[in-house]
């Protein structure tokens, strides 16, 4: 019988991806990769306002699942381009998403795995987080986007401790580095979490998304593309009920009341 290994479920704009399968540390396999993009063309549905990557059990996800690919061995790099291919055009679309992105992780976060963290805008850590690549240990180049997004977030130098050293950083470690954006107590981890993500999806989310498309969009812009986006995004932004809304919730000296008014 098959065990499901993702859930997708929708409350007050929250989406919110939970990897459920806490007996394999979360590995990723074929159908973890099938739920995932499935998972990921939900959030696209015009009633998400924010999503929530969390995940049950000690670990978010140990990355890709070494039984399966020992099972493959003798078509190993077949296996890895049938599973790779889908589950990067999946990483794509959750980045290229138009509302804001939490993650909240603990225990392992590691490989392929990487990439749900390099996708989300806000990154919550358990104290008892661990992140590493470790794909020079098994003898793969690594995949998820960690190549594109390490050196961007944390340094050509530090990236090649990550990825060529196979250095494994501790959650404290990982916020001093700048892979996330806050460590909370492991109890503490999915509250944290979860409140980022009301927090968000109760704000202008047209805007929101359009500052995470600049953001990921700016380190292949030059500064005058950048100009001509912004101007562009500000453009759209202004034309919007939230806009208005916001404008004069302050000078109202009231709390806005954000509805993705388009």
């Amino acid at each position: 019988m098959s065990v499901q290994r993702i859930t997708f479920e929708l409350q007050d704009g929250v989406a919110e991806v939970r990897q459920i399968c806490p007996q394999r540390r979360n590995a990723i396999d074929p159908p973890w990769v099938t739920e995932f993009a499935d998972a990921v063309a939900a959030c696209e549905a015009p009633e998400v306002r924010a999503v929530l990557l969390t995940a049950d059990g000690p670990a978010f996800t140990v990355g890709g699942d070494l039984e399966h690919f020992t099972r493959e061995r003798d078509r190993l790099g077949d296996e890895l381009e049938a599973m790779v291919r889908p589950f990067h055009a999946a990483l794509g679309r959750l980045g290229a998403l138009e509302v804001p992105v939490v993650a909240a992780a603990q225990g392992a976060i590691a490989g392929g795995g990487l990439g749900l963290l390099h996708c989300a805008d806000l990154v919550v850590l358990a104290d008892d987080a661990k992140i590493a690549t470790g794909f020079a240990r098994i003898g793969l180049s690594g995949d998820g986007g960690s190549t594109w997004a390490l050196p961007r977030l944390v340094g050509l130098r530090r990236a090649q401790q990550l990825t060529l050293g196979g250095r494994v950083l501790n959650a404290r470690e990982a916020l001093d580095w700048g892979l996330a954006t806050e460590v909370v107590a492991r109890g503490e981890l999915q509250a944290a979490g979860a409140a980022h993500a009301r927090r968000l999806a109760a704000g202008p989310t047209f805007a929101l998304g359009r500052m995470r498309q600049l953001l990921r969009a700016s380190s292949a812009a030059t500064w005058q593309d950048q100009l001509a986006a912004e101007l562009e995004a500000m453009t759209a932004c202004g034309a919007t009920t939230d806009a208005r809304e916001g404008v004069t919730s302050f000078v109202e000296r009231r709390d806005p009341a954000f509805r993705d008014g388009r």
